[in-house]
């Protein structure tokens, strides 16, 4: 029996009533003020109701700010899997260490669809394709509601950068945010219409998400949510008239609520968009089972064996094998020596800064996971080779001079935003490292350029690093080294920095003028700070030694991702790059391991042997790597998103279309986004959307196809037939090609199913699809165009391996 409740709203009373119907007759005991209470999160107020405050955590990866608890891998690396049973799995264990921590509303899954390589935040979404994320997201959404939680699907829409994210206007088609931006949760609504929905930063069309009419319109009534909407953390400075336009509850949690008692029941806001606010959020209570399951007492440590195992499943069914020439993979129990180079111990990024960071607790490392699986037989050396991305040592007035021969350099401040004029103040200082103004009297917005000499005592690559709040530039000679923006340094969620990174080579002695400019413009409100850091003895030389007399080298690279950045270039930070080549050029068994958000620039691909994509496995990443480079486990990770040769390719390549121009960005791709547009534009990617290598090989036969008119499904059946030599896994991907009157993209994925056989085996596969795959948004409706479609089965977006068409009219 849930405390504090009379008999009449008991679970066991109303266990026949539906939650629309225990919301109503609560509903109609409360006055307006209380309704109020209910959407200001006012809960101590309606004690008297037995309504229990909802408690919140961000759980995209598991639960952030908590110790205790399992770092799943991150959301995007979870699409990888491409398996909707272990991500509903996932959801259910995510939902229960919520619960078991004392929480009953949990802020996830994130759902965001990847528009470009730039976005920082791509690590917490599901990737560039609509039908992947909302049936992924759905799972994961079903599971968390098994444990008695209200999941919270974020951001509802078009929230695809960090850049500007505050105050950007998203300029997008209809068609676009029908069938793209709003597809995932088009589809996790259908499935689990009383979760709740967080509504995204940004404007689109003109109008902030969070008070925006047609927005919640299209959400609530075309999409059909019946439970609640609720701002994300600093959206809605003006909350009534974010009530107004559809927004219930006001925030997430007492702290995020701005409101005061009475600003909704005084005639700002309709009586019926008061009911209907209060109604959702008791409809999602109800539902989620908030009423008859209290959340017990907080226990300090809620991961359980099951939950670690799980993790180390996801991480490894995550895992991309992207290439893998002459079968240097897996590594085979001969090899004398393995060589592991990079961040491969206790600096291996688990997971990325913000919302989605869970603490891994105790973890194996990759590093130590190698050596554990490795054995008697074969020697693991390790070689540092690079600190990957991380902001380096503050360069020290010793190695600085200024014109004058001072130590240090010269700096000259001015107000605005370029360092351009007459500068109201000079100084000269022993370094380049502040975190607060640093000489009183500068204006809100300012920028300062130090100027001066750099020697070394080294000869070869530097390394050098800037880690600012702001916009920032290093000039050495005439290089331009680094530059870039970071609107904060660290986001406080979080345990990484947000550095920016370049290298130069000096010689021993020889003094090179520097330069270095920066501005606050850019930075958060009421932030700046910069640091200037260097590396001058690189580790590269070392690590090529140690390869060079290894049977194989592993090389672990990373990359920093996280929310309140965006990344600026799509190549590996710092000396990554230097270092792949190197120690390919002396060992030709050079497997390369990308620690990344997403595609990188592959400057090296041709000279290595194997690359595998890890993506931030959480605590699992370790042992998985280990089982899938020993080839305990097959890997069956297939790419959510599409890696460009380079930074041309795909949408977001010029101002307009990101980051914007004037505060507006224009989506001008409209549907074509990921593969569609790769398809569309005729280009070709590095790597395509859902491929990814197997150690064995996998054949499909041909596909039988039928369209029924009474049920509006397409049913599919191919039989699949491992014909290789060991154990594997394929993911068996359905792509449909529309009519040309639906005047849509080449090809879109309307189907997926991972299936794993022993040697020579088959299976048959059914498909069923529904005819909601295979509409367009046209003249206002969804619309499924009589005649011919294609359906393919396939193994990527660019490898159709038979095809069927079925006729609809």
């Amino acid at each position: 029996m849930t405390v504090g409740l009379s008999p009449a709203f008991t679970g066991r009373a109303l266990a026949a009533e539906s939650p629309k119907d225990r919301a109503d007759t609560l509903l109609a005991k409360m006055t307006a003020a209380q309704k109020e209470s209910l959407i200001r999160c006012d809960f101590a107020a309606l004690a008297s109701l037995g309504i229990p405050a909802l408690t919140m955590a961000d759980a995209s990866a598991g639960l952030r700010g908590e110790q205790g608890v399992t770092a799943f891998p991150v959301p995007l690396a979870q699409a990888a899997t491409f398996d909707a049973d272990l991500l509903h799995d996932i959801g259910t264990a995510i939902g229960a260490e919520g619960r078991a921590k004392g929480y009953n509303n949990l802020l996830g899954p994130t759902v965001d669809i990847t528009r470009t390589w730039h976005f920082g935040r791509q690590a917490e979404g599901m990737g560039e394709d609509p039908h992947l994320a909302g049936q992924l997201g759905s799972a994961v959404t079903l599971g968390m509601q098994s444990q008695n939680v209200i999941p919270t699907v974020k951001h509802f829409a078009g929230y695809t950068q960090e850049t500007n994210r505050f105050s950007t206007d998203t300029k997008i088609a209809d068609r676009a945010l029908r069938e793209i931006h709003t597809g995932p949760f088009r589809r996790i609504v259908q499935t689990s219409p009383t979760a709740s929905v967080m509504m995204a930063y940004p404007k689109i069309n003109g109008t902030f998400a969070s008070q925006s009419p047609a927005l919640f319109s299209l959400l609530k009534n075309d999409l059909g949510l019946q439970g609640f909407t609720v701002p994300d953390f600093w959206a809605g400075d003006d909350q009534v008239a974010a009530a107004k336009a559809g927004m219930d509850l006001a925030g997430l949690g007492p702290g995020g609520v701005k409101l005061t008692p009475g600003q909704l029941t005084n005639g700002s806001v309709s009586t019926d968009r008061l009911n209907d606010a209060a109604r959702r959020i008791l409809i999602s209570m109800f539902a989620g089972g908030i009423f008859d399951h209290p959340v017990p007492t907080p226990a300090a440590d809620v991961s359980s064996k099951a939950h670690q195992d799980l993790a180390h499943t996801a991480a490894a069914g995550a895992t991309v094998l992207l290439t893998n020439r002459d079968k240097a993979l897996p590594l085979s129990a001969s090899l004398g020596k393995i060589a592991v180079i990079g961040p491969a111990d206790t600096d291996t990024f688990t997971g990325i800064s913000g919302s989605s960071y869970v603490d891994p607790g105790t973890w194996t490392t990759p590093l130590q996971a190698l050596r554990n699986r490795a054995g008697s037989t074969t020697t693991i050396v390790a070689a540092q080779g690079t600190k990957g991305d991380v902001p380096l040592t503050s360069v020290p007035a010793t190695a600085l001079r200024t014109a004058k021969g001072a130590a240090g350099l010269e700096v000259a401040y001015y107000a605005g935003a370029e360092p351009t004029g007459t500068p109201i103040a000079t100084q000269t200082v022993q370094n380049i490292d502040f975190t607060q103004a640093p000489l009183d009297g500068l204006p809100a917005v300012w920028s300062a350029k130090w100027s001066g000499t750099i020697t070394s005592s080294s000869t070869g690559l530097h390394r050098f690093s800037l880690l600012p709040s702001g916009t920032a530039r290093l000039t050495i000679g005439s290089k331009t080294v680094v530059e870039g923006t970071r609107h904060s340094r660290r986001f406080f969620l979080g345990p990484y920095d947000y550095p920016l990174h370049g290298t130069a080579d000096l010689t021993a002695g020889q003094a090179s003028r520097i330069d270095v400019t920066y501005t606050n413009s850019t930075a958060d409100t009421g932030t700046c700070g910069l640091t200037l850091g260097w590396q001058p003895d690189s580790l590269i030389p070392a690590a090529v030694t140690t390869a060079r007399s290894a049977d194989a080298a592993v090389v672990f690279v990373n990359r920093i991702a996280g929310e309140d950045m965006d990344h600026g270039r799509l190549d590996l930070p710092g000396d990554q790059n230097q270092l792949i080549s190197q120690v390919a050029a002396v060992n030709p068994r050079t497997i390369v391991v990308l620690n990344t958000d997403g595609p990188v620039a592959m400057p090296w691909a041709g000279d290595v042997a194997a690359v595998l994509q890890a993506w931030y496995g959480g605590r699992g990443i370790g042992t998985a790597l280990a089982a899938i480079l020993f080839g305990d486990t097959d890997p069956s990770g297939r790419l959510p998103v599409t890696f460009p040769q380079d930074a041309t390719q795909g949408p977001g390549t010029s101002a307009a279309t990101y980051p914007g121009v004037n505060g507006t960005v224009s989506y001008d791709e409209g549907t074509a986004v990921g593969y569609r547009y790769y398809d569309t534009k005729g280009q070709t990617p590095r790597f395509p959307f859902g491929h990814g290598l197997s150690y064995t090989s996998f054949a499909h036969g041909s596909p039988e196809a039928s369209y029924d008119k009474t049920t509006q499904r397409v049913t599919l059946a191919v039989t699949v037939t491992n014909s290789g030599t060991r154990t594997g896994t394929d993911v068996v991907q359905i792509y449909a090609t529309l009519p040309s009157a639906a005047a849509a993209e080449p090809r879109r994925l309307v189907a997926f199913r991972k299936v794993s056989l022993v040697a020579k085996a088959s299976t048959r596969v059914e498909f069923s699809i529904p005819a909601g795959e295979l509409s367009v948004w046209k003249s206002s409706a969804w619309t499924l165009v009589p005649g011919n479609y294609t359906l393919a089965t396939a193994h990527s977006s660019r490898d159709i391996t038979a095809q069927r068409t079925v006729t609809v009219s």
